[in-house]
């Protein structure tokens, strides 16, 4: 299975590669989910770019994993399933119902990330009253920007704040601001942000400085 930016992996602890101190918050949320989440960054050769999420937003530590090292691994669409969140009440699942059957019915595939995604993984209560929910979306092909608008629309209706990102082969955008036909979209590729016409025309092999504006 390929490993892409918002998958969780289980992992052990003794396998992390930081060039930092780890702090101690890390190590405990490790021992309490031990899970970490895929980051969009430029791994060395045989690695992965991993982030560890703490219990407080500011709780978050980049670091590596060999590429072999991980238990399992979990893609955000091996969770939009309704039989995970049906029990659950809060503003932001009852948010991920809404989603859901508007996602489906435009045939996107998607899944939920951030803070839900990472609860319905690991059964690891993350989510709170004030959640935003944090939708991934693949997109290999151009989605047409009226059924972007369509989806953004009707997003409205759910209670919580939904931000999603639209992933292509070379990054993500935010499908709220494709929908509004700017000339130009922020894409964040693994070699940083880029400013381009078209998400879906970005060509990875040209050199970093080149594409980072």
């Amino acid at each position: 299975m390929v490993i892409e930016p918002h998958d969780l992996l289980k992992i052990e602890a003794k396998h992390l590669i930081s060039h930092s101190p780890i702090p101690d918050w890390a190590i405990q949320a490790l021992s309490m989910a031990s899970y970490v989440v895929v980051r969009r960054a430029n791994a060395p050769d045989g690695q992965i770019a991993i982030g560890i999420r703490g219990k407080a937003r500011s709780e978050r530590f980049g670091a590596f994993i060999p590429i072999d090292a991980f238990i399992h691994q979990i893609k955000p669409e091996h969770l939009a399933e309704i039989s995970l969140w049906e029990n659950k009440q809060s503003p932001v699942f009852f948010s991920l119902k809404i989603a859901s059957e508007i996602l489906e019915k435009h045939k996107i595939v998607w899944g939920p990330g951030g803070s839900v995604g990472f609860e319905l993984a690991t059964g690891l209560e993350t989510v709170t009253s004030g959640s935003d929910l944090d939708i991934v979306v693949r997109a290999p092909k151009p989605i047409p920007v009226n059924i972007a608008a369509q989806i953004v629309n009707e997003m409205k209706s759910c209670p919580a704040r939904v931000d999603i990102q639209a992933e292509t082969p070379a990054g993500s955008f935010s499908l709220l601001e494709y929908a509004k036909g700017s000339a130009t979209m922020l894409v964040k590729t693994k070699y940083g942000p880029l400013l381009c016409e078209d998400p879906w025309e970005i060509r990875m092999n040209k050199p970093i400085e080149k594409l980072v504006r």
